[in-house]
């Protein structure tokens, strides 16, 4: 079984390291992703479709079939329009504390946060979006402290537009094979809760609780590693 894993905003192919650790012990081979404009210095060129299209190259490149594409948070975007446009090899799709993309519309407009705000951040930052600093994350009761200093250190400005810009699905979610997992409150805030009641009735998907907060692949990465497997079909 082969898992393409992919971050969330702010991170690189280092957050799964101990996913990715559990998972290759059982057998399994892992795929490790930094989307675009999050390894080096960036004016925030990058968009949307940038980062669905890394993630179209690099199961192209490597030649990869039916893969597990796993996405967290911010990745549920790219994942889910990966997966609905069929252009590679895709069995499963794990969304993880993840939003779920929307035609029309952008990771700012589903998520429920402050999008002038959001948007004023990123035109005062060259374009690329805050990673939350020490003070934010000090909300956060799962994180020790070894794993929110992981976070500050590591977490680097994200790719504005990616999150302004609008997704595009060319089959709906509710036709993919997916498997959803996040804490009970999870989307609480967000606009998204018509969407998920929907793809509650799909044969195709099944959701799934685990309690780690937004993080549990840092957290609790063993328990998460049973979650993937047993989701798959």
């Amino acid at each position: 079984m082969e898992f393409v894993l992919v971050p969330g905003a702010w991170a690189g192919n280092w957050i799964w390291s101990e996913v990715s650790d559990n998972l290759e012990r059982k057998g399994c081979k892992t795929h490790l992703l930094t989307l675009s404009g999050l390894e080096e210095d960036s004016q925030g060129s990058t968009d949307l479709n940038t980062h669905v299209e890394d993630v179209e190259s690099y199961i192209r490149m490597h030649d990869l079939k039916d893969v597990v594409l796993v996405g967290h948070s911010y990745s549920g975007i790219v994942v889910g329009q990966v997966a609905s446009r069929g252009k590679v090899s895709v069995s499963h799709t794990i969304f993880i504390e993840a939003f779920l993309p929307v035609s029309g519309q952008s990771l700012l407009e589903v998520s429920g946060l402050p999008i002038e705000e959001e948007k004023k951040a990123i035109d005062s930052n060259r374009g690329m979006w805050p990673a939350p600093t020490a003070e934010e994350l000090e909300s956060q009761p799962h994180l020790n402290q070894a794993q929110k200093a992981l976070l500050v250190s590591k977490q680097r400005p994200h790719p504005g537009n990616t999150v302004a810009d609008r997704a595009e699905l060319e089959t709906p979610l509710s036709e993919i094979s997916a498997t959803f997992i996040a804490h009970e409150g999870w989307l609480s805030s967000s606009r998204e809760h018509d969407l998920v009641e929907q793809l509650r009735q799909s044969p195709l998907w099944q959701f799934r609780t685990i309690d780690g907060g937004h993080w549990p692949m840092l957290t609790i990465p063993q328990e998460l590693v049973k979650q993937i497997l047993s989701s798959v079909p």
